[in-house]
């Protein structure tokens, strides 16, 4: 007894460390926070900031009593959203965003509701359905390159644009695409270098037969397009027609279509033209109507691809802040996205992608792919998911949390307490799919629940 009362004197003599020890215990264990509120503490850094309305300005993810959670605009940090059609992913992330963003943007705008919602500077509307839209120049970052070698690359990648690989395809259907994609890369080697336009070359590929096209090429004199078309030599006549036919259904909606044609060439002088470079100065806005999506699709595909070109090889001295934002991502085809998000990370470009499920990027890219794209997403928010592909991936993302389980026994000598620890979910799957007017962010130091911020609201 006399030795505790003796301890206790003596702590006394140090009252301020005695406070100090008594803080952080009440700090600890007597104040406990969530996860969530942890996070929610937490999210004045770099990474997420929150402000009133009026002072976010970047990618505006949510909001929580008037306090609005968002990444500044010349942060890095790429962001993906699913949402099912109705969960607010233009119209409480996407709209908000470009309203309040302080660089460039670039948008595929599905119906043009997004267009009409952001009343912005340097306005810029590429609409190829309507007869008075500005032109899109196919052929621009060929124009403006003056090594020939140079060219050809170029030349060949678009053929790749225009004829993509896709997971959905049996070997026969690859076997046949990729010999098409030699027909098509000679042609437009061959064709550009005699001075034709995208257009021309199109028409010309689908006006005439292989073996006359294959003449066309040889007379051309161009010693690289004569290679891709000498592979052809001895070949099966049948196998090397279906090879001319996927190049065909390649430039189909280019050779074809009135509108297209109207719109897809070089500018004249001083002729207002939308190409990648755009970007720089301009808010450009691609408008296709819903319904017409899956038709003009080959169409944003190259532009989308052409865009994601320009953007990965930007010069340095491009410092301003460029958001390229696709909506509906996966009705376009394949693109080499995740080599291009490591890229741009350092580009002073950020994507913003907005699709519906897990399912619909594994229809385009397969599950591996998908994983790997998945992994360069700093921010991933959710908006509403009724698969369960997309709840299992982001109930696992956001982890468990422990349950702990208290039990009482009983007999006619003792009591016996257990107490067992059990692993849950922090998020139940079946959650996502009734997430109503909130959303979950993910972001680099956690997750957070938010309230939708829609822009009318």
């Amino acid at each position: 007894m006399l030795n505790t009362i003796l301890y206790l004197i003596l702590l006394l003599k140090h009252e301020a460390i005695l406070i100090f020890v008594v803080f952080i215990i009440y700090t600890v264990f007597a104040t406990p926070l969530t996860k969530e509120k942890r996070l929610k503490a937490m999210a004045t850094s770099s990474t997420l900031q929150s402000a009133p309305p009026d002072k976010a300005h970047g990618v505006i993810f949510g909001k929580e009593k008037g306090t609005v959670f968002f990444s500044p605009a010349n942060n890095e940090g790429h962001t993906i959203v699913f949402g099912g059609s109705g969960s607010g992913k233009t119209s409480a992330l996407l709209i908000p965003t470009l309203r309040s963003w302080t660089g460039t943007s670039l948008v595929i705008d599905i119906s043009g509701d997004i267009s009409s919602n952001c009343n912005i500077h340097n306005k810029l509307i590429f609409e190829p359905a309507t007869p008075h839209s500005i032109p899109f120049n196919i052929f621009d970052a060929i124009d403006q390159t003056t090594d020939v070698n140079e060219k050809n690359e170029k030349l060949e990648r678009l053929a790749y644009m225009l004829m993509p690989d896709s997971e959905r395809m049996d070997d026969n259907a690859k076997f046949f695409l990729t010999e098409g994609r030699k027909i098509l890369a000679a042609s437009l080697i061959a064709f550009y270098h005699q001075g034709k336009d995208f257009i021309q070359i199109c028409e010309f590929i689908m006006g005439h037969s292989f073996q006359k096209l294959f003449n066309a090429i040889d007379a051309s004199r161009c010693e690289m397009a004569i290679q891709y078309i000498n592979s052809f030599e001895g070949a099966n006549e049948r196998n090397t027609a279906g090879c001319k036919q996927a190049a065909d259904n390649a430039v189909k909606l280019f050779a074809t279509n009135d509108k297209i044609k109207k719109v897809v060439r070089r500018p004249a002088k001083q002729e207002l033209s939308f190409s990648a470079a755009s970007a720089e100065n301009s808010n450009v806005f691609i408008i296709i109507d819903d319904v017409q999506l899956e038709l003009y699709a080959p169409l944003v595909h190259v532009i989308t691809a052409q865009c994601l070109d320009y953007f990965s090889s930007r010069s340095a001295e491009h410092t301003h802040a460029i958001l390229f934002a696709l909506d509906e991502f996966a009705s376009f085809g394949k693109l080499d996205i995740t080599a291009d998000l490591r890229k741009l990370r350092k580009k002073h470009v950020r994507i913003m992608i907005l699709t519906q499920s897990m399912a619909d990027i594994d229809l385009i890219y397969g599950h591996a792919e998908r994983m790997a794209m998945m992994n360069n997403f700093q921010f991933k928010v959710v908006l509403g998911a009724s698969d369960t592909d997309t709840q299992e991936y982001f109930a696992k993302l956001i982890g468990n949390k422990i349950i702990q389980n208290h039990s009482i026994s009983r007999n006619a000598k003792s009591v016996t307490r257990t107490y067992t620890d059990t692993k849950e979910y922090a998020v139940e799957p079946a959650q996502l799919a009734h997430l109503k007017n909130e959303l979950l962010l993910l972001y680099p130091d956690g997750y957070i629940r938010l309230s939708k911020n829609f822009y009318f609201m």
